[in-house]
């Protein structure tokens, strides 16, 4: 994955609360295409500064887990943020359509901490489009990218142990704790260490 952003702005919700509202008020899900598609970013800067506007679009997010609100180069990060020992080509992150509009995105891994497993790092909507059974749609379609993936036998998430609203929807999901506790200086809280094993149809028998 080759980001191509380069140093180009990020787009209007990095500049200001304004524009954020703006964003919020342009992507109701009264005013817009309620079929959802799941697109590969490639860092366009198109892409990018709507990537900025959903995660600048889920204040209770950030402030949950960092106790901060999402920073004006958010989206960057999101884009760029790689574990140890891994490149671009195992980094995906989606974003969930709307017809044209952008209203979450999602941040996956493959083969890590190991070849088998593949973590889904951030799974996210915008605010407006929560609690509306929207998430569990969404998961949903990673999971099933994810499941092409011939290797990856299990789904790994971490979830902030402050945001007790994703440790619910995941339990509901079918992940369970593994038992690894991690900590992060840029999170108020440890970190709690969920998978899933991937569920695949048997194959045929000729």
């Amino acid at each position: 994955m080759t980001a191509t952003f380069g140093r180009t702005p990020l787009g209007p919700c990095a500049r200001g609360h304004d524009n954020i509202a703006r964003y919020r008020r342009m992507t109701t899900p009264s005013t817009i295409d309620t079929a959802f598609t799941l697109r590969l970013l490639t860092g366009q800067p198109s892409e990018m500064a709507a990537l900025q506007c959903v995660l600048e679009a889920a204040p209770a997010y950030f402030q949950s887990v960092t106790g901060t609100p999402a920073g004006h180069a958010e989206a960057q990060s999101t884009f760029t943020a790689l574990p140890p020992d891994k490149g671009y080509d195992d980094k995906f992150v989606w974003g969930l359509y709307s017809g044209q509009a952008m209203i979450g995105c999602a941040d996956v891994i493959r083969g890590y901490p190991v070849r088998e497993k593949a973590v889904i790092g951030l799974l996210l909507l915008a605010e407006n489009w929560q609690r509306r059974g929207i998430g569990r749609a969404f998961a949903a379609l990673v999971e099933s990218r994810i499941a092409t993936w011939p290797e990856i036998v299990r789904f790994r998430i971490a979830v902030v142990a402050s945001n007790i609203g994703a440790l619910a929807f995941w339990h509901k999901l079918g992940y369970r704790e593994t038992g690894e506790i991690k900590t992060n200086p840029e999170f108020v809280r440890e970190v709690i260490v969920l998978e899933k094993p991937v569920a695949r149809e048997p194959q045929g028998v000729a």
